[in-house]
């Protein structure tokens, strides 16, 4: 029946309208009074249109509808009667009057009466809109009852519940299926429990930090402990201070706002806030916090007893740090089956065989959002999905690619880097998946590329800062760092990185075309280069290239042109390999390092290709049959030779021989079992300041012409266990300043001119046992500092000029050592 009414309006108004119009057409009687009257009901007939829609939106009643109606139907007669009259006078006159009225009346009743009806509407729609936000208030208040009593035991609701209702920081509902994270919480209320008031959980983008506090503050034990005094406060990377505690002292929306004069009148809002509570334990958890700075602008360091959980991306080093350790293989399966088996859709998931779980589960990383949004990608689908997935990943497709929600989640990471951390972010994709690199490596390319000191100073603050923000892991080769010399800052040190944060370097070096790219990475599989690579045609800009190949690749080289490189990683497994023939006429090349990751050491057929670098300064052989032609590379600055077999690379020059090496500043021999003598040749390196032998177990003897050495200041000869003793000429390194022969289990003595090293100021002589006596020029030294254990300490007891620095040995941590690589 509305609807009809409704009809009936606007019907009737459009023939009001016409009549009007005919009427003026065909009579010339009431022609100004018609046409004014025609001039209102075009104006008003849009409005009746609009009003007609919004009563249908508003459901409002009849009546008033059939209030517009009557009026235009009497409108409508009193119009019809006047193209009737024709010459009564006295009608003329008295209808013209009523035609006034009526054009008035109509005037009157749009300006009053419609308006007061729209007044009405709105005072309705504020009346709807009032119980809605009422509506709004009690589902927030009963969610707010039940997240503050999921999950807990013994809070008390009586007067102390009404007092944190009166404050916001609510701890979010719990998801309802959480796996994988009960190792990880229970490892995470130990570390509340210490003395340390912030607590920070550092982990990548994505691995369940949120979740993890969200299981802390709803857990059992924690409830007990806190009460109700347990607040959530979600920073995220640009936070709006006065906002955030806004949102303490505001918790409900319909309640009237507490405002603040200034972010000053704020902050100390919020310090009275802390001092209230100061007398009963809380724990605050500040969650996806960027910058450690916030952390000191919430909470003043001079209260006590509260518990702060910070979660972060970066490692603050102020703070105690909670690690998120990887998944184990059991957690990982149940959190993917957690998402890939869940009910979805109109149908169950089908029955996959654990097979194809066991082979999915390891490209997801053991990293939950990977789990998580590659379970999720994979619910309800078929097996055949299921192998085109796995078909995709194992030729090489990346799960950022197949997958952008992972790779934005991690990528937020890398955007907070400034412009340098980001580019040596991205280095780390040159590197193969799952290995150790050495820093000293990072530091042989950063020097070139960035500037970076060859002290390796500046290297491990980038790698440091990068594993504060737990982009890389930082670890070492087993040396403690007070007992053993180091080369430089990066000796000894390794770093390791999360494959999927490498599949993010990759990926991220990807976005420039390849010709354009300023670093480039591949991987040969066989002798089958990647597409791409192939098809290229014109020469490409990269300044760091990494190749990576495997123990079938012959060495059959396509075509390529890189004009501009001064990095190059060669990455190889096979017994024989020949370089690429890019090499023989590549005059920037500046770093080289070639590590072999196959059971056997590889051999070069053409190592002299590099002869034509001449600005070639680092180079980094690791498993490697060294070629003489290394002899002729004259501008070699630090060479290092790692598990390397020396053969006879030097036995066929004499000891004078000049410019082998001229402007050799470090040399660094490890694991080179086949060393027997250190060769004579490399003594006339005149200005060679750092020289480091270690673990080569087969190094016996010195030439006389050692001493000729006038520049070193640093040697380490650690862990040549047949090395009986030292060379006599050693008194006549003038500068020499730190001497390591640690572990040199046979050693028999020091030389007896020792005491001439007038720069001598540190000694590492742990475990060496062998020495009975020292010399009596010892006497001589000037202060200087030995570093060794009990049994080497009472021969240097007495000695006025020496400090000595005891150290433990741990036999068993020696064997780890010397097993380490």
């Amino acid at each position: 029946m509305a609807m009809l009414l409704d009809a009936l309006l606007s019907e009737s108004i459009s023939t009001l309208t016409t009549l009007v119009i005919s009427v003026v057409q065909t009579t010339a009687n009431f022609k100004p009074e018609l046409e004014l009257l025609g001039l209102t009901l075009q104006r008003i007939k849009p409005i009746i249109d609009e009003i007609v829609n919004m009563k249908r939106k508003l459901d409002r009643t009849e009546l008033e509808c059939k209030m517009f109606i009557e009026e235009i139907q009497e409108a409508e007669k009193l119009v019809a009667e006047c193209s009737k009259i024709k010459r009564n006078i006295i009608k003329k006159f008295t209808y013209s009057l009523k035609l006034k009225v009526l054009n008035s009346k109509m005037l009157s009743f749009f300006q009053i009466e419609v308006q007061a009806s729209q007044s009405r509407d709105i005072m309705h729609i504020l009346s709807v809109v009032n119980d809605m936000k009422l509506k709004v208030d009690r589902i927030f208040e009963e969610q707010r009852d039940t997240t503050q009593s999921t999950g807990r035991v013994g809070n008390h609701r009586g007067s102390e519940s009404t007092e944190r209702e009166k404050y916001g920081w609510r701890v979010p509902i719990l998801p309802s299926l959480i796996v994988a994270f009960g190792e990880p919480l229970e490892k995470l209320k130990a570390a509340v429990g210490d003395d340390h008031p912030v607590l920070v959980v550092a982990a990548p983008g994505g691995c369940g930090k949120t979740t993890l506090a969200k299981m802390l503050c709803h857990d059992a034990e924690i409830g007990e402990k806190f009460g109700e005094n347990i607040f959530f406060v979600t920073v995220s990377e640009t936070p709006n201070l006065m906002m955030i505690i806004s949102d303490l002292f505001n918790p409900n929306p319909s309640d009237p706002r507490l405002l603040f004069q200034s972010k000053g009148d704020a902050k100390n809002k919020l310090e009275n806030f802390w001092n209230e509570k100061a007398s009963d334990p809380m724990l605050l958890v500040l969650d996806d916090v960027w910058s450690d700075s916030f952390i000191e602008q919430i909470f003043p360091s001079n209260i006590r007893g509260h518990k702060i959980v910070v979660t972060s991306r970066t490692a603050f080093q102020k703070y105690k740090t909670f690690r998120f350790e990887p998944l184990n293989d059991e957690d990982a399966k149940s959190l993917f089956r957690s998402s890939a088996f869940t009910e979805s859709g109109s149908r169950p998931s089908p029955t996959i065989n654990d097979d194809l779980v066991n082979q999915m589960v390891p490209w997801c990383k053991k990293h939950p959002l990977t789990l998580s949004v590659v379970g999720r990608s994979l619910n309800g689908k078929d097996e055949l999905v299921w192998k085109s997935m796995l078909k995709k990943l194992s030729r090489g497709r990346s799960v950022l690619d197949l997958h952008e929600d992972v790779f934005i989640g991690l990528e937020r990471s890398f955007e907070s880097l400034d412009e340098e951390l980001k580019q040596c972010f991205l280095d780390f994709g040159l590197f193969p998946e799952d290995q150790r690199i050495p820093v000293s490596v990072l530091l042989n390319m950063w020097v070139h590329l960035y500037d970076h000191d060859d002290e390796g100073v500046d290297t491990m603050a980038t790698i440091f800062e990068l594993s504060y923000r737990n982009l890389v892991d930082l670890t070492t080769t087993g040396f403690r760092n007070d007992s053993s010399a180091r080369v430089n800052y990066c000796d000894q040190q390794l770093v390791t990185q999360h494959d999927l944060l490498r599949e993010l370097a990759i990926h991220l070096n990807s976005k420039l075309p390849l010709a354009k790219r300023t670093r480039l990475s591949i991987n040969v599989r066989g002798d089958e280069f990647p597409t791409p690579i192939k098809q290229l045609q014109e020469s490409m800009q990269a300044r760091i290239l990494s190749i990576s190949t495997g123990e079938s690749f012959s060495s059959k080289w396509c075509n390529m042109e890189i004009p501009n490189l001064e990095v190059l990683i060669l990455n190889m497994m096979s017994k024989t390999y020949t370089l690429p023939h890019f090499l023989a006429a590549n005059p920037k090349l500046k770093s080289l390092n070639i590590t072999n990751h196959g059971l056997y050491l590889t051999k070069f057929n053409n190592f002299h290709f590099l002869t034509s670098s001449h600005n070639l300064t680092r180079i980094r052989l690791e498993r490697v049959d060294i070629s003489p032609s290394i002899l002729s590379l004259i501008s070699l600055q630090k060479v290092s030779l790692i598990m390397c077999k020396i053969g006879n690379t030097f036995k066929n020059l004499i000891t004078k021989t000049p410019n082998i090496w001229p402007q050799l500043v470090e040399l660094e021999i490890d694991y080179c079992q086949d060393l027997v003598e250190f060769p004579g040749t490399l003594c006339n390196s005149d200005h060679l300041k750092k020289n480091s032998i270690t673990n080569c177990n087969d190094l016996c003897g010195f030439s006389e012409e050692f001493g000729d050495l006038i520049n070193l200041e640093m040697l380490s000869l650690r862990s040549c266990t047949k090395l009986k003793k030292l060379p006599e000429s050693i008194w006549r390194l003038r500068n020499l300043s730190v001497l390591d022969i640690s572990d040199c289990l046979n050693l028999s003595g020091l030389p007896e001119k020792m005491g001439k090293l007038g720069c001598l100021r540190k000694i590492y002589m742990k475990g060496c046992s062998g020495v009975n006596e020292l010399p009596e020029s010892v006497e001589e030294l000037s202060h200087v500092r030995v570093v060794c254990n009990e049994e080497v300490a009472y021969k240097w007891r007495g000695y006025s000029n020496v400090e000595i620095d005891l150290v433990e040995e741990n036999p068993l941590e020696t064997l780890e050592r010397m097993m380490s690589f």
